[in-house]
């Protein structure tokens, strides 16, 4: 009897080889890694010159394998990458303005000269430009996708290899490569879902947390961030953020929803400080003080809501799961822009599909805002 040939993949990750188990390859973190809470890591030491995309995007941080006959060299040996000057020049003449349209963030152009020397945060830079490529460039989109999952890949590879100390040297290219990654993340989550709402609840909730995690570390180093060139910046945001002000409409009638629900103490807590924080980068959003700030404020809600509400949403908490429903009003605001696309729409429709009429009262001001024509 003639044996089937079987065409084994030599591009898993290391903990699952190790472990003799099939890797379903998805990136930063696969299936295996994710469910066991293992260190996931990948051998992405080579640079593809001339590098094919996935035929399709239906699995959104895959990396494909690149083409048996496409040649291959060490990144050192490279005199110069194409592709990646062309994602540094994006990133300073297109992706840069998405956070500073009117160039008043005049401290920014310093970091950023102070960062440039740091492997993980380039590539994660390069990875998030690439990201912003392939939601700009439609006939591109997977090309540029599968670069940013690569990219992004190496820098969190980088990072674990280097474990860089917290110092006044490096408390800012931290910093910032926890921001950059945060908001690569979010994006790549929004974006990329597959329209499947399950898988994207999965993805999202695997995003609070890694970024969670990676806050973790970066915490360590607030108090010399506060002494840094960033100190101006980091005053104004905890004066923006810790003024919250009553609930608007909307905020409130879902808090006392949620009061009378009678859900217990703590789980009435953590819901509370969702909205708490959530009616903070609404007031911010309203207030357009400048275009960077409102759009700020749409990326800061998932960054402020503690890991117990992850977990929440992860349950599929009917209430946690309207949280998100309310958050998704931001993202629908600023639906024109490339981070977000029409994520705050599907999410809207998405939560009121799953939870059905009973839940119709609690969603009606995200209903609301879909019918808005702003």
């Amino acid at each position: 009897m003639v044996r089937r040939a079987h065409k084994k993949s030599r591009n898993g990750c290391l903990e699952c080889k190790r472990r003799h188990v099939k890797c379903d390859e998805q990136r930063p973190i696969c299936s295996n890694c994710t469910a066991a809470e293992r260190i996931c890591e990948y051998s992405t030491r080579i640079v593809n010159i001339n590098p094919k995309p996935p035929l399709t995007a239906s699995t959104p941080i895959a990396s494909p394998s690149p083409s048996a006959g496409s040649p291959s060299v060490a990144f050192d040996d490279l005199p110069v990458n194409m592709l990646h000057v062309e994602l540094f020049h994006n990133l300073f003449t297109a992706t840069y303005t998405t956070f500073d349209p009117n160039g008043s963030l005049t401290w920014l152009p310093e970091v950023v000269s102070h960062t440039i020397k740091t492997p993980y945060l380039v590539n994660e830079m390069l990875a998030f430009s690439a990201l912003h490529l392939s939601t700009t460039r439609p006939a591109q989109r997977d090309y540029y996708h599968y670069h940013a999952a690569q990219l992004q890949t190496q820098a969190l590879a980088i990072f674990k290899e280097t474990s860089p100390e917290v110092t006044q040297e490096t408390c800012i290219p931290l910093f910032f490569f926890s921001s950059v990654l945060g908001i690569h993340m979010l994006c790549d989550t929004l974006i990329y879902r597959e329209n499947d709402f399950d898988h994207f609840l999965t993805r999202f909730v695997h995003y609070l947390r890694l970024h969670h995690g990676v806050r973790a570390i970066i915490s360590q180093a607030w108090s010399m961030l506060l002494d840094s060139i960033l100190k101006p910046a980091f005053n104004s945001g905890i004066e923006l953020y810790q003024s919250h002000g009553p609930l608007a409409p909307g905020c409130e009638k879902l808090q006392n929803l949620i009061i009378a629900a009678n859900l217990g103490t703590e789980l009435t807590e953590t819901y509370q400080r969702a909205i708490k924080s959530l009616q903070a980068c609404i007031n911010i959003a309203n207030a357009e003080h400048v275009d960077h700030v409102a759009a700020n404020a749409v990326i800061t809600w998932p960054i402020l809501v503690k890991l117990e509400f992850s977990d929440l949403l992860e349950q599929r908490r009917p209430e946690a799961l309207v949280i998100l429903a309310h958050y998704a009003v931001l993202l629908h605001r600023y639906r024109d822009s490339w981070l977000f696309g029409d994520s705050g729409r599907f999410i809207i429709e998405e939560v009121t599909r799953y939870l059905g009429s009973e839940f119709e009262e609690w969603l009606e001001w995200p209903l609301e805002a879909l019918q808005s024509p702003n």
